[in-house]
């Protein structure tokens, strides 16, 4: 997995241990707007009709499968934002913990490089 790296630094969620999506941050894309996204799909998943156990259980049955689909394919940019939804979606219900040992949200600066040689 490469970590995409933006003006202001990266994104980069976890899942059961392993890096398995990185957006870059910076030119508008924030940590509030992608929690904004996130949350604006799980209210239109529940004006559909679904159910929150359903939501829940579609966004764990999500990730698991993601974490091998890199192995299958390279996901697109639109995957990527939907894997960072989905986990988003799974710790704004607490099924993740935002801050978790294994799983959950790393926020990154952009790396400093140091000119004085």
């Amino acid at each position: 997995m490469t970590i995409f790296e933006g003006r202001e630094g990266s994104l980069n969620g976890y899942f059961k241990g392993k890096l398995i999506v990185s957006r870059p941050l910076g030119n508008g894309r924030t940590l509030e707007n992608y929690k904004k996204e996130s949350i604006r799909i799980l209210i239109e998943a529940m004006r559909e009709g679904h159910q929150l156990q359903t939501i829940k259980k579609r966004c764990y049955t999500t990730l698991k499968n993601f974490r091998y689909e890199t192995l299958i394919k390279k996901p697109t940019i639109e995957d990527k934002d939907f894997v960072l939804f989905t986990l988003m979606i799974l710790i704004k219900l607490g099924v993740v913990d935002e801050d978790g040992e294994k799983e959950g949200l790393l926020t990154c600066k952009r790396k400093k490089i140091n000119l004085n040689i």
